[in-house]
């Protein structure tokens, strides 16, 4: 069953089968890529998580990989996890390849070589991975109508031009919302795809509760809970709002919640005066959009904690996750004002992009002067819109919500 091109390959402790010299996954059942080892790692530290720390409602974990390939993930979780996880692997053209990845190991799992939307609706699972190139959208439905209570489902999609704005109208096919090409054109994509998940898993009466997102290289990982309930799900659709954007600052400002009554874009107003100064329209409408936060304090807090990573970028990159999602900034504390204490105020919308605001200067000022900056900026608005006597003035500022 090996092929000419296919060689052995090492990765975290597991050796298998697989083919690196495949330029792409939809024209090779066992391609790999060592690139996003990355993704493979973040992946096993989320469930990882998600399995010690008992959000799973049944032990052992139910896990699948729904597009397999050469079964680097399956082996991963066995591998770390043991028989916490009963592992099954979907490997369309590769099954008897996977078969002897896992006896090489000497790990056990379960190889089947189906249609992925069929697997979906045979039977329920609790933890769901889907490493796809572009077609993510299809499996929303079939992956939701049967995931479990509290179930995680993790979405890597991989050149996908269309979350990046390049192609206004195919995002609007796959994903029912539009997006163009912007600065933070990273976070549009991902919130444009958690809309399109938001609305699938609606649709089976379930709700999707973010734990992360990342983007890596052309890749979009998305990590979600599924949660059930009506009650749920009618809350999770409250978070999709279309998005006011100036096209030439690149101001953007959510719209307010729909009630049922339309809403009048030129009500939404921006705080640029590119209307003003600028001949025509200035402003686009985009969306449907994810309004809501894209990472779960409390989720990421637990894993770096544990350790449930033993990757330096991986371990990084959840820090940062962190940080921008409890956006902690120093206050003074009541007794005397000598001490200083954290103040953890959820994530705002979006992020500042210095380069964009400051294109001619040669030396950029460090994110994190910007950042307390912005922080203190923002709470001496809150002071003086509560009837603060402070009137000190802030230059050279930007709204809070643009990090």
């Amino acid at each position: 069953m090996t092929s000419n091109c296919s060689s052995w390959v090492q990765e975290n402790g597991v050796e298998f089968l697989a083919n690196e010299s495949s330029v792409c996954q939809r024209k090779n059942a066992i391609y790999y890529n060592k690139e996003y080892a990355f993704n493979r790692s973040l992946v096993v530290a989320i469930l990882e998580e998600y399995v010690k720390s008992g959000l799973s409602k049944c032990m052992p974990v139910r896990c699948l990989d729904l597009l397999g390939g050469p079964g680097v993930n399956g082996l991963l979780w066995r591998k770390r996890l043991a028989e916490l996880v009963e592992v099954i692997v979907n490997a369309q053209g590769s099954e008897e390849i996977v078969k002897e990845n896992f006896n090489r190991n000497e790990l056990q799992g379960t190889v089947y070589a189906k249609d992925p939307c069929v697997i979906l609706h045979e039977r329920g699972y609790n933890f769901v991975y889907i490493d796809c190139t572009i077609e993510a959208s299809i499996y929303f439905d079939a992956v939701f109508r049967n995931v479990a209570r509290n179930g995680v489902v993790i979405i890597t999609t991989k050149d996908d031009s269309s979350l990046h704005g390049g192609t206004y109208d195919v995002a609007l096919r796959r994903y029912g919302g539009r997006i163009v090409r912007t600065h933070y054109a990273n976070e549009l994509g991902i919130r444009l795809f958690l809309a399109s998940l938001a609305r699938s898993a609606a649709r089976y009466s379930k709700a999707i509760k973010v734990l992360c997102c990342t983007v890596y290289k052309s890749s979009f990982t998305v990590a979600v809970m599924a949660q059930k309930g009506p009650e749920n799900a009618n809350k999770c659709l409250g978070l999709l709002r279309n998005l006011k954007h100036c096209m030439v600052c690149e101001e953007r400002k959510f719209y307010p919640p729909n009630e049922g009554f339309p809403t009048d874009g030129k009500n939404v107003r921006l705080n640029c005066k590119c209307a003003n100064d600028a001949p025509g329209e200035t402003a686009l409408e985009l969306g449907p959009l994810w309004s809501g936060n894209i990472f779960d304090s409390e989720f990421l807090e637990s894993t770096i904690n544990n350790n449930r990573s033993d990757d330096c970028k991986v371990n990084f990159t959840l820090t940062c996750m962190l940080e921008e999602a409890r956006c902690p900034s120093k206050v003074d504390s009541e007794v005397g004002g000598k001490r200083l204490k954290l103040d953890f105020s959820s994530m705002p919308p979006f992020y500042y992009n210095l380069h964009k605001h400051h294109p001619e200067i040669a030396h950029v000022a460090k994110l994190s002067k910007v950042v307390d900056r912005l922080r203190l900026s923002s709470e001496q608005n809150a002071l003086r819109s509560s009837g603060s006597s402070n009137k000190r003035a802030y230059q050279h500022t930007v709204p809070s919500y643009e990090r």
